[in-house]
């Protein structure tokens, strides 16, 4: 395709008219597969470097994009009443919304300066508002799993890892008080959590979680019996 035909000024209404609506839902469906794939990450445990919680982002966005491609809808687009259709109408299908998952991130980079999104174009996909008389909250029902899976993402966030509930434990002064039971520090947040996951590891037999047990009094004394 020629240039001019990527970036020709006029335009169909069908690309131009609601980019700005399916700009702001694919900006909340990448937030929410970011969050689902650094919950996921810090849920396995994995290490918490750039490359392995990209890579686990880079999965979960790519199943939205799937997953949205057979229908057209996703958790942003619902919220936002606009789903994404090819030329005749229908959903994408599930290879043009897996390419698309790759052309999004610079469509979305080119929206505010162009007049439509060309990548999308190129796919010949755009967003469209459901008919007159469809019922947008219940069509939203549909993604309610997503919700769930984002709020269980947001606790495994919030919740140390392993490894960070064992560096604390063992290797922080405030981690130590925790361990021995100063009052300042055993009622925190990151005190009680990183004790809550020591005991977990030390009845689940953990090698590593034995010798740090045997250190701190307080995680001892819940495994006790």
């Amino acid at each position: 395709m020629s240039e001019g035909a990527l970036f020709a000024s006029h335009l169909g209404p069908a690309h131009t008219r609601f980019r700005f609506r399916l700009w702001a839902a694919d900006l909340v469906d990448l937030v929410t597969a970011g969050l689902l794939g650094w919950g996921a990450a810090r849920a396995l445990d994995l290490e918490q470097t750039p490359a392995y919680v990209l890579a686990t982002m880079g999965s979960l966005w790519l199943l939205v994009a799937l997953l949205g491609g057979v229908r057209g809808w996703t958790l942003g687009r619902r919220l936002l009443d606009v789903q994404l259709v090819s030329a005749r109408g229908t959903p994408p299908g599930v290879f043009r919304a897996g390419v698309r998952a790759f052309t999004t991130l610079p469509d979305l980079l080119m929206v505010p300066l162009l007049p439509a999104r060309p990548l999308d174009r190129l796919l010949q996909v755009h967003g469209e508002r459901p008919a007159l008389g469809a019922s947008r909250w219940t069509g939203l029902a549909w993604q309610l799993p997503w919700v769930a899976a984002l709020v269980v993402a947001l606790g495994f966030i919030a919740l140390p890892t392993r490894h960070e509930a064992f560096v604390y434990l063992d290797l922080k002064l405030t981690g130590w008080k925790c361990c021995h039971g100063y009052r300042r520090h055993a009622d925190t947040w990151m005190c009680q959590r990183s004790l809550s996951r020591l005991v977990r590891e030390a009845r689940a037999q953990t090698p590593e979680a034995q010798p740090l047990l045997a250190q701190c009094p307080e995680a001892s004394a819940r495994v006790k019996p």
